[in-house]
């Protein structure tokens, strides 16, 4: 049997992602003799790593049709909870442990509302992003937690084979969860789930318990986050993590993620992370304004959203 050939409008929108980012880097590495440079990519590595992981979530959520507000909030509220156990004289794996178990059961807080009671997630994670930053907020006066045994610094700020450990963490973790999506059968629940809800109840996959771990999940990929972002900077930030809902929607949706559940990879999303670093980094280097930065980045989004509706609509 003959395979079709692809047409060049087919192949252009198929690869739009690949292609815009090669045109971006071209005009970078001419506009700046900075960003070609070893330590400008291993910065941009770096500056996505920690952000990455909580994208893993993002995506899982996506895909089942959902969305969640708060995983900024929860990055937050788990980096001063890490600081103020670590204060508390208690063990690095017990705080490690205990902020990531109590990001979790934000996660069951969220999951377990939007799955049982029917109400959409955007309204809820919405309601608990505020909640969330105005208790990181409360319990901390507003004020970094710091003071902490500086050794804690080592689990982020460390190397391996000359490869930083915020980049090893983000390649492990992806590396799991890729499988988990591509070879398990929760991963086949979750992409079930969000092609067709209904038809998913009717095969027998138990819904609500995999929309509720889904969240879960997230939630405790925040708490990874959380942690490493205080073993990075040294202090658990109220204020960290600002915006970080917007920008691992982004690198979701650029990355092939459909808004409307069902379809997406984790790898679509790391590379459209790369493309949002890459964006955001390039913009640095050229000086532009921050406030045009932010202008910028929701229209790639919002141009990425435009793209990913096309896409759906020619393979219909």
């Amino acid at each position: 049997m003959k395979m079709k050939r692809m047409s060049p409008k087919q192949f252009i929108m198929k690869n739009i992602m690949y292609i815009v980012l090669a045109v971006m880097c071209i005009i970078l590495a001419f506009s700046s003799n900075k960003f070609l440079t070893a330590t400008n990519l291993l910065t941009i590595i770096k500056q996505i790593s920690i952000q990455s992981i909580v994208a893993i979530g993002m995506t899982m959520i996506i895909i089942t049709g959902n969305i969640d507000l708060s995983v900024g909030s929860i990055v937050a509220l788990a980096s001063v909870s890490c600081a103020m156990f670590m204060n508390a004289k208690i063990p690095a794996f017990l705080a490690i442990l205990f902020t990531v178990v109590i990001s979790g059961v934000i996660g069951l807080v969220s999951g377990g509302v939007t799955a049982k009671l029917k109400l959409h997630s955007f309204l809820v994670t919405l309601a608990l992003m505020q909640a969330i930053r105005g208790l990181a907020q409360t319990i901390t006066g507003g004020y970094p937690v710091a003071g902490f045994d500086k050794s804690f610094g080592v689990i982020s700020a460390g190397t391996l084979g000359g490869i930083p450990l915020l980049v090893i963490y983000m390649a492990i973790f992806y590396a799991i969860f890729i499988y988990i999506m591509k070879f398990t059968s929760f991963g086949r629940a979750t992409y079930a789930i969000g092609g067709n809800e209904e038809s998913a109840r009717l095969s027998g996959i138990n819904v609500e318990k995999v929309k509720t771990l889904v969240f879960v999940i997230s939630s405790m990929l925040c708490g990874v986050a959380g942690v490493l972002l205080t073993s990075k900077v040294r202090s658990g930030d109220p204020t960290c993590a600002n915006g970080w809902e917007m920008d691992t929607i982004a690198g979701a949706i650029i990355g092939g993620t459909n808004m409307s559940g069902g379809e997406g990879t984790l790898w679509g999303t790391i590379i459209g992370l790369l493309f949002v670093g890459i964006l955001s980094n390039g913009m640095v280097l050229l000086g532009v304004n921050a406030y045009m930065q932010s202008v910028i980045k929701g229209l790639v989004i919002f141009g990425a959203v435009i793209i990913n509706s096309i896409q759906k609509r020619s393979q219909a």
